[in-house]
Protein backbone atom coordinates (compact mmCIF):
# COMPACT_ATOMS: atom_id res chain seq x y z
CA UNK A 1 0.00 0.00 0.00
CA UNK A 2 1.60 3.59 -1.13
CA UNK A 3 1.89 5.66 1.86
CA UNK A 4 2.26 9.55 0.35
CA UNK A 5 2.87 11.18 3.93
CA UNK A 6 5.47 8.41 4.28
CA UNK A 7 7.00 8.84 0.67
CA UNK A 8 7.43 12.92 1.25
CA UNK A 9 9.33 12.42 4.47
CA UNK A 10 11.66 10.25 2.72
CA UNK A 11 12.25 13.03 0.28
CA UNK A 12 12.18 15.64 2.68
CA UNK A 13 15.45 13.27 3.86
CA UNK A 14 16.93 12.69 1.25
CA UNK A 15 16.77 16.81 0.23
CA UNK A 16 17.83 17.56 3.90
CA UNK A 17 21.25 15.07 3.78
CA UNK A 18 22.05 16.17 -0.22
CA UNK A 19 21.77 19.50 -0.19
CA UNK A 20 22.80 22.65 1.36
CA UNK A 21 19.03 24.32 1.56
CA UNK A 22 17.74 25.54 5.20
CA UNK A 23 14.73 23.56 7.05
CA UNK A 24 13.06 26.51 5.76
CA UNK A 25 13.95 26.46 2.06
CA UNK A 26 13.07 22.44 2.60
CA UNK A 27 9.85 23.87 3.78
CA UNK A 28 9.18 25.82 0.69
CA UNK A 29 10.69 23.46 -1.95
CA UNK A 30 7.66 20.79 -0.38
CA UNK A 31 5.03 23.44 -0.45
CA UNK A 32 6.08 23.42 -4.14
CA UNK A 33 5.90 19.40 -4.55
CA UNK A 34 2.60 19.07 -2.99
CA UNK A 35 1.48 21.05 -5.06
CA UNK A 36 2.40 19.90 -8.13
CA UNK A 37 1.45 16.56 -6.50
CA UNK A 38 -2.19 17.95 -6.24
CA UNK A 39 -1.96 19.11 -9.56
CA UNK A 40 -1.17 15.51 -10.98
CA UNK A 41 -3.92 14.41 -9.22
CA UNK A 42 -6.52 16.69 -10.27
CA UNK A 43 -5.66 16.79 -14.11
CA UNK A 44 -5.83 13.12 -14.19
CA UNK A 45 -8.20 11.46 -12.18
CA UNK A 46 -7.30 7.83 -13.35
CA UNK A 47 -3.50 8.10 -12.02
CA UNK A 48 -1.69 7.19 -8.37
CA UNK A 49 -0.58 8.82 -6.23
CA UNK A 50 2.41 6.86 -6.57
CA UNK A 51 2.45 7.93 -10.03
CA UNK A 52 2.06 11.28 -9.25
CA UNK A 53 4.40 11.73 -7.05
CA UNK A 54 7.04 10.33 -9.32
CA UNK A 55 5.51 12.88 -11.88
CA UNK A 56 5.82 15.85 -9.57
CA UNK A 57 9.33 15.01 -8.30
CA UNK A 58 10.67 14.62 -11.97
CA UNK A 59 9.45 18.39 -12.45
CA UNK A 60 10.87 19.89 -9.63
CA UNK A 61 14.22 17.93 -10.55
CA UNK A 62 17.46 16.22 -8.90
CA UNK A 63 18.58 16.95 -5.61
CA UNK A 64 21.95 18.43 -6.67
CA UNK A 65 20.21 20.86 -9.09
CA UNK A 66 17.86 22.04 -6.45
CA UNK A 67 20.38 24.22 -4.30
CA UNK A 68 20.81 26.74 -6.97
CA UNK A 69 17.55 26.64 -8.54
CA UNK A 70 15.98 26.97 -5.36
CA UNK A 71 18.59 30.24 -5.16
CA UNK A 72 17.07 32.02 -8.13
CA UNK A 73 13.49 31.33 -7.78
CA UNK A 74 13.92 33.34 -4.30
CA UNK A 75 11.66 32.68 -1.22
CA UNK A 76 7.89 33.25 -2.05
CA UNK A 77 6.20 36.13 -0.89
CA UNK A 78 3.42 34.59 0.52
CA UNK A 79 4.93 33.70 3.39
CA UNK A 80 6.34 36.83 4.26
CA UNK A 81 2.94 38.46 4.34
CA UNK A 82 1.72 35.48 6.12
CA UNK A 83 4.60 35.91 9.21
CA UNK A 84 3.65 39.67 8.56
CA UNK A 85 -0.17 38.89 9.43
CA UNK A 86 0.81 36.53 12.47
CA UNK A 87 3.27 39.23 14.01
CA UNK A 88 0.35 41.73 13.70
CA UNK A 89 -2.22 40.06 14.99
CA UNK A 90 -0.19 38.83 17.84
CA UNK A 91 0.60 42.35 19.08
CA UNK A 92 -3.17 43.81 18.27
CA UNK A 93 -4.00 41.85 21.31
CA UNK A 94 -1.40 44.14 23.74
CA UNK A 95 -1.91 46.92 22.49
CA UNK A 96 -4.70 49.63 23.18
CA UNK A 97 -7.69 48.96 20.56
CA UNK A 98 -10.28 51.41 21.62
CA UNK A 99 -9.63 54.53 23.83
CA UNK A 100 -10.54 58.14 24.12
CA UNK A 101 -9.09 61.05 26.58
CA UNK A 102 -10.79 59.01 29.30
CA UNK A 103 -8.96 55.45 29.05
CA UNK A 104 -8.41 52.47 26.34
CA UNK A 105 -9.23 48.98 26.17
CA UNK A 106 -6.60 46.14 25.30
CA UNK A 107 -7.64 44.39 22.05
CA UNK A 108 -8.04 41.25 24.90
CA UNK A 109 -10.84 43.00 26.42
CA UNK A 110 -12.24 44.55 23.50
CA UNK A 111 -12.50 41.07 22.20
CA UNK A 112 -14.61 40.26 24.84
CA UNK A 113 -16.62 42.93 25.53
CA UNK A 114 -17.48 42.35 21.43
CA UNK A 115 -18.55 38.88 23.11
CA UNK A 116 -20.53 40.07 26.13
CA UNK A 117 -22.72 42.91 24.70
CA UNK A 118 -24.93 40.45 22.76
CA UNK A 119 -24.25 41.84 19.06
CA UNK A 120 -24.38 39.42 16.55
CA UNK A 121 -22.51 41.21 14.48
CA UNK A 122 -19.96 42.02 17.14
CA UNK A 123 -19.75 38.40 18.25
CA UNK A 124 -19.15 37.30 14.33
CA UNK A 125 -16.31 39.95 14.05
CA UNK A 126 -14.94 38.99 17.71
CA UNK A 127 -15.01 34.99 16.43
CA UNK A 128 -13.61 35.83 13.30
CA UNK A 129 -10.45 36.56 14.59
CA UNK A 130 -10.06 32.10 14.87
CA UNK A 131 -9.13 33.02 11.11
CA UNK A 132 -5.71 34.08 11.47
CA UNK A 133 -4.11 31.27 13.37
CA UNK A 134 -5.92 28.92 11.66
CA UNK A 135 -4.56 30.43 8.20
CA UNK A 136 -1.25 30.49 9.89
CA UNK A 137 -1.41 26.64 10.36
CA UNK A 138 -3.26 25.55 7.75
CA UNK A 139 -1.62 27.07 4.64
CA UNK A 140 1.38 25.04 3.03
CA UNK A 141 0.06 21.95 4.69
CA UNK A 142 -3.23 21.69 3.08
CA UNK A 143 -4.12 21.07 -0.23
CA UNK A 144 -5.37 24.20 -2.36
CA UNK A 145 -8.93 23.04 -2.31
CA UNK A 146 -9.27 23.35 1.20
CA UNK A 147 -7.75 26.88 1.30
CA UNK A 148 -10.19 28.22 -0.65
CA UNK A 149 -12.90 28.57 2.14
CA UNK A 150 -10.90 30.07 4.39
CA UNK A 151 -9.11 32.34 1.77
CA UNK A 152 -12.76 33.97 1.19
CA UNK A 153 -13.23 33.96 4.94
CA UNK A 154 -10.31 36.04 6.08
CA UNK A 155 -10.92 38.07 3.04
CA UNK A 156 -14.81 38.67 4.30
CA UNK A 157 -13.61 38.91 8.09
CA UNK A 158 -10.90 41.79 6.52
CA UNK A 159 -13.76 43.57 5.06
CA UNK A 160 -16.49 42.82 8.13
CA UNK A 161 -14.20 44.08 10.41
CA UNK A 162 -13.07 47.41 8.59
CA UNK A 163 -15.96 48.23 7.68
CA UNK A 164 -18.40 47.78 10.98
CA UNK A 165 -15.84 49.16 13.57
CA UNK A 166 -14.57 52.35 11.76
CA UNK A 167 -18.32 53.90 11.71
CA UNK A 168 -17.78 53.72 15.53
CA UNK A 169 -14.85 56.01 16.04
CA UNK A 170 -12.19 55.94 18.49
CA UNK A 171 -10.20 52.99 17.49
CA UNK A 172 -6.33 52.98 18.50
CA UNK A 173 -3.57 51.56 16.98
CA UNK A 174 -4.57 47.96 18.14
CA UNK A 175 -7.78 47.80 15.97
CA UNK A 176 -5.76 48.84 12.54
CA UNK A 177 -2.89 46.19 13.55
CA UNK A 178 -5.23 43.41 14.02
CA UNK A 179 -6.92 44.37 10.70
CA UNK A 180 -4.06 44.77 9.43
CA UNK A 181 -3.02 40.97 10.09
CA UNK A 182 -6.60 40.03 8.23
CA UNK A 183 -5.61 41.81 5.37
CA UNK A 184 -1.76 40.51 5.27
CA UNK A 185 -3.56 36.70 5.78
CA UNK A 186 -5.80 37.45 2.98
CA UNK A 187 -3.23 38.30 0.61
CA UNK A 188 -0.89 35.82 1.46
CA UNK A 189 -4.10 33.10 0.86
CA UNK A 190 -4.44 34.30 -2.82
CA UNK A 191 -1.06 34.52 -3.51
CA UNK A 192 -0.68 31.58 -2.60
CA UNK A 193 -3.19 29.80 -4.46
CA UNK A 194 -1.79 31.94 -7.77
CA UNK A 195 1.54 30.22 -7.24
CA UNK A 196 -0.19 26.92 -7.18
CA UNK A 197 -2.38 27.77 -10.20
CA UNK A 198 1.16 28.95 -12.09
CA UNK A 199 2.39 25.23 -11.81
CA UNK A 200 0.26 24.67 -14.56
CA UNK A 201 2.45 26.86 -16.67
CA UNK A 202 5.11 24.65 -16.47
CA UNK A 203 6.57 22.09 -18.34
CA UNK A 204 5.49 18.29 -16.88
CA UNK A 205 6.94 15.13 -18.47
CA UNK A 206 4.38 13.22 -20.51
CA UNK A 207 2.33 10.16 -18.78
CA UNK A 208 3.31 7.35 -19.98
CA UNK A 209 0.00 5.09 -21.23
Amino acid sequence: MFDLDATFRDWRASIEHGTGLSPREVDELEDHLRAHVDLELELDKALTPARAFALARYAIGEPKTLSSEFAKAGKPRWRHLLRAGGALFAASWFLPAVGDAAGHLWGWEAFLLALEWGNPVEALSALSSILVPLAMYMTGRVRRSKLRWLTWGVTGAAALNLLYWIASGGLAVGFWAWVGSFVCTASALWMRGREWVSAKLRPAPARSS
